[in-house]
């Protein structure tokens, strides 16, 4: 059965780049131990969350496909609807 995880985030003191959130994210995954699982991305379609989660799933998984970055993130499919429309 998937688990769904709610996270807090964190503000960002420093420039808003993909590397910075990135790092906020993992020092939550790391604070909620939550580092070994599988993960799945979900967020709408813009350049910066592509380039973090890539970012997040090169640190998590070392030796990570281009092709499994690519099936580990999703879109919103109502924002997909909406381009659609």
């Amino acid at each position: 059965m998937p688990m769904y995880v709610v996270l807090r985030l964190r503000k960002i003191v420093s420039k808003y780049t993909s590397e910075n959130i990135a790092g906020v994210l993992i020092d939550i995954f790391r604070d909620y131990r939550i580092i070994g699982n599988n993960w799945y991305f979900i967020a709408d379609n813009t350049e910066l969350n592509d380039t973090y989660i890539n970012v997040i799933l090169r640190i998590l998984y070392l030796n990570i496909s281009v092709k499994i970055c690519k099936e580990r993130r999703l879109y919103y499919s109502s924002y997909t609807t909406n381009l659609y429309a």
